[in-house]
């Protein structure tokens, strides 16, 4: 396999572990010690998304949409299906602000080291 192609998987993995987590029902998710840790935690994985899928070589514009679109898929999903989760405006966001962070920092990562391999 190429770098292309295992990068891709790791991105398509790594999206399939933030909706699996992100929908899980709450009892069974634990608890948050202090409330923004919540919102740096959506930045995070989303910011991990937003990495690894420029680094598979998906457009900046693609990615930056997808995650957008993700974040609200999300957060709709939360308010509709009985898992004990709330949909948030302020996660989206922080998810939004995470995909952002991840494209940012592939492009400096990129222009830093333009031979780079994660």
């Amino acid at each position: 396999m190429n770098y292309l192609t295992i990068t891709r998987w790791l991105a398509i993995g790594w999206t399939i572990i933030m909706l699996i987590g992100c929908l899980t029902p709450h009892d069974q998710v634990p608890g948050v010690l202090i409330t923004w840790s919540d919102k740096l935690l959506h930045i995070a994985i989303f910011a991990l998304f937003g990495l690894l899928w420029m680094e598979a070589g998906t457009r900046l514009t693609v990615v930056i949409l997808s995650g957008l679109i993700l974040g609200g898929l999300i957060e709709a999903l939360q308010y509709l299906l009985p898992i004990n989760r709330s949909a948030d405006w302020a996660d989206l966001a922080a998810d939004f602000a995470g995909t952002i962070v991840g494209v940012g920092l592939a492009l400096i990562w990129s222009r830093l080291y333009p031979n780079h391999r994660f």
